[in-house]
């Protein structure tokens, strides 16, 4: 039975992950990415913090207050900086939040949860982002390392609120106060990106960062035209962005909708927003495209 309850709820993230496969390779970049969740799962208990789930490159904690959480997450970020996991240098981006969340067996979910990590995507490489929840609950020691640095409208919330960096790098004594005021505004919650054939259905989101096109069976959504190359193109998320990455011989084709023509991809890469085709090798203009369908959900990036 679904219970409710108060807690701390910290996601921290690898920075460009997708850049580190390439880099890396396969298998050392996963290598890397098992020695980074086996670092958090052995700092957490210091804090009284547990892991509660690992999404590809990012690590959910959950930990009885706020406070702890916050100072989990720079110790993890401190650690990380000065070891850094498999030998490999990395960067973190981190989100922190407080406040109800709905507890079922060992699953975390809720509105705390989505803003939590909502902070950690729009979070800087190396930056601790957090609400005002969880700094009304630090104490008077720990305060003073938290300094608002955007306003934003989080779910839940009729109006703007700020949000907060937690420092990790430097006394928080000589942190500069800001000006309300002159804040920034960050990006809303953009969602996940559902992309569609007459075969099935498939989103990419926190859980599934990237999605292959292409002819060969080995895809995630295989187009079965001589047109296609074999590995074709790629969709891949990044932060709140979803990007189309083109790799074939022919071109990928884009058609968003409310456009007035479409857009030849060709070894180039384009954003995807709103709503539109994707067509491997083929103008639109051709009988026999297979149309891929692709359309922005506004509900599922940060829901966990």
């Amino acid at each position: 039975m679904p219970q409710t309850r108060d807690l701390a709820i910290a996601f921290a993230d690898i920075a460009s992950s997708t850049l580190l496969y390439r880099r890396l390779g396969d298998a050392a970049a996963t290598e890397m990415m098992r020695a980074f969740c086996a670092r958090v799962a052995a700092l957490l208990p210091r804090f009284s913090g547990r892991l509660a789930k690992t999404l590809g490159d990012e690590v959910m904690c959950v930990f009885p207050d706020a406070e702890q959480a916050a100072l989990a997450m720079a110790a993890l970020h401190l650690e990380i900086a000065g070891s850094p996991p498999g030998a490999h240098a990395v960067q973190l981006h981190t989100g922190v939040n407080f406040g109800s969340v709905i507890v079922d067996g060992q699953d975390f979910y809720g509105t705390t949860v989505n803003i939590a990590a909502y902070l950690a995507a729009m979070a800087r490489a190396e930056q601790i982002l957090t609400t005002q929840a969880v700094v009304d609950r630090l104490s008077p020691a720990t305060r003073p390392g938290a300094r608002a640095v955007y306003s934003t409208r989080l779910k839940g919330d009729e109006h703007d609120v700020l949000v907060y960096e937690f420092a990790w790098q430097v006394d928080p004594a000589e942190i500069t106060a800001t000006n309300a005021s002159r804040l920034l505004q960050i990006p809303s919650d953009e969602g996940a990106l559902l992309l569609s054939t007459a075969e099935l259905s498939i989103s990419v989101d926190r859980s599934r960062a990237s999605v292959t096109l292409g002819r060969d069976q080995e895809n995630d959504v295989v187009v079965p035209d001589t047109f296609a190359s074999r590995q074709h193109a790629t969709v891949e998320r990044d932060q709140v962005r979803f990007r189309l990455v083109d790799h074939s011989a022919n071109g990928t084709f884009v058609w968003f909708d409310g456009s007035p023509e479409e857009l030849h991809l060709l070894r180039g890469e384009t954003l995807l927003h709103g709503t539109g085709r994707i067509s491997l090798g083929r103008s639109f203009s051709d009988p026999l495209v297979v149309p891929i369908v692709f359309r922005r959900d506004q509900r599922a990036l940060y829901r966990v």
